[in-house]
């Protein structure tokens, strides 16, 4: 064998050597897995759009001032997690000063066609399908108009008002937010719906108040209002790009998103001052923003979703069944332990990847549920009803369809039917009502009621137009 190497020319040796590396590098890389990539649409399966179906574009909006660090990711993709009996209702107590730690890292869904179900067609079949009734949406169209009667000459909304029961502080930045969110919810936007008008009016107060830094000026309000206010216009304005998908809003979405995350605080949460370690009240608003984003078609960094998930763990009771409202002491737990709060633990946990059958979530339903019955004779309280209900919807089965059952007949049933008030709900005797007021506790009912189409659920079937 030598001697044949030894008489062969070179230019032959040279040949067979870059034939055998060649014939080596492609088997090498036909045996390499290729990379799977999953687009979440819904829930938890890898599903695609049609071609021109809303919400299916990408958008590339790019975040000023948020520099995000590379991440290395696994080359695999996640494992679904087993599934997990149902069977657990009451979840044993955790021990005091022991941090809640998830079981699993959660495949978070991203969502992108969740604000659709607010299109006319769709919206009715969703109606239908998720419980509403008749008596839902009129008591819907009865709370729009009395919203719309409500708004200013600049455009803006106030929370004292000139109707009866304001609140005791004003905010004109919430109140606006809250307003317009309402009509959003229904399908009203900028391009279109019966408050078109009314909607445009507002938002062209709104953007022209905005700073370059992206954060709304539209007078003073209370300095523990101010982060929680920028939380709900940022909802309100990815929901509005998202929606209309009006190039002109990208901008100031991109400024209003890039304001949040630079608020966020170091133990992954927001409060009342930016870069402070937050609380889950303000840090609820904010995952809806960041959420909210993405169902418009932004990218948001994945450390911002993973800090809540930190912040989320350090304030979980129960195993995660229940949350408290801050963890000011390492060596305690975080107090108060609140339905609102925990309320809005678990739906920031739906939106980071929990299972519908997960027994924490199925656990802090079914507490919450008893905890706060939807009964205005008895413990008033709409901010926690309206963070359960969004629960209980995504959710769905039997716990939705008992919370419905109760939701689809009281609120039509304590909505004010006459006099210039009609359309709106009292806010005598609510846990806030006293502070938010009567547009406040008006537009968390409007929400609830909306609740059938304004967000998709999460893990549910979505049903075709008529």
């Amino acid at each position: 064998m030598i001697a044949i190497l030894r008489a062969s020319p070179a230019w032959t040796i040279s040949l067979a050597l870059h034939t055998f590396l060649l014939i080596a590098l492609a088997v090498w890389i036909v045996r390499v897995p290729a990379r799977q990539k999953f687009l979440l649409e819904l829930g938890f399966g890898s599903t695609q759009d049609p071609p021109g179906a809303p919400g299916s574009e990408e958008v590339a909006v790019e975040l000023p001032g948020v520099e995000v660090p590379p991440t290395d990711l696994p080359a695999d993709p996640i494992e679904p997690t087993p599934p997990v009996p149902t069977a657990v209702v009451t979840p044993e107590p955790t021990p005091e000063h022991v941090a809640v730690v998830a079981d699993a890292p959660a495949a978070r869904p991203v969502i992108r066609v969740a604000l659709s179900g607010r299109d006319p067609g769709k919206r009715e079949a969703l109606v239908g399908a998720h419980g509403g009734t008749s008596a839902t949406e009129a008591a819907v169209a009865n709370a729009l108009d009395w919203i719309a009667r409500q708004q200013q000459k600049d455009g803006l909304w106030s929370l004292t008002g000139r109707y009866q029961d304001g609140g005791s502080q004003e905010n004109r930045l919430a109140a606006t937010a809250m307003a317009l969110l309402a009509f959003q919810g229904a399908g009203n936007t900028t391009k279109g719906g019966p408050y078109q008008q009314v909607v445009s009016r507002g938002w062209k107060r709104l953007l022209d108040a905005q700073s370059p830094e992206g954060n709304f000026d539209v007078g003073q309000i209370p300095l523990q209002h101010e982060l929680y206010s920028h939380a709900q216009v940022t909802i309100a304005l990815c929901e509005l790009f998202g929606m209309t998908r009006d190039p002109s809003l990208a901008e100031p979405a991109s400024r209003a998103v890039a304001f949040a995350l630079s608020a966020q605080g170091p133990n992954g949460g927001w409060r009342y001052e930016p870069g402070k370690d937050g609380d889950m009240s303000v840090t609820g608003w904010y995952m809806m923003a960041l959420k909210s984003a993405e169902m418009a078609g932004m990218e948001v960094p994945e450390e911002a979703f993973s800090g809540v998930t930190d912040f989320l763990d350090t304030v979980a009771t129960q195993q995660g069944a229940r949350y408290g409202y801050r963890r000011d002491n390492p060596a305690r737990d975080a107090s108060p332990v609140t339905a609102a709060v925990s309320a809005e633990g678990l739906l920031c946990r739906q939106y980071l990847g929990w299972q519908r059958d997960d027994p924490r979530l199925v656990a802090g339903l079914e507490l919450l549920m008893k905890e706060k019955p939807l009964d205005f004779d008895a413990d008033k309280d709409v901010y926690a009803w309206y963070y359960i209900t969004q629960v209980a919807h995504h959710t769905q089965g039997p716990a939705w369809d008992r919370w419905n059952e109760r939701l689809r007949e009281v609120l039509p049933e304590r909505q004010v039917v006459k006099g210039k008030e009609k359309g709106s709900w009292d806010p005598a005797l609510d846990r806030w009502g006293s502070i938010g007021g009567r547009l406040f506790v008006t537009s968390l009912c409007t929400f609830m009621l909306e609740v059938y189409y304004r967000h998709l659920p999460l893990y549910g079937e979505v049903p075709q137009s008529q």
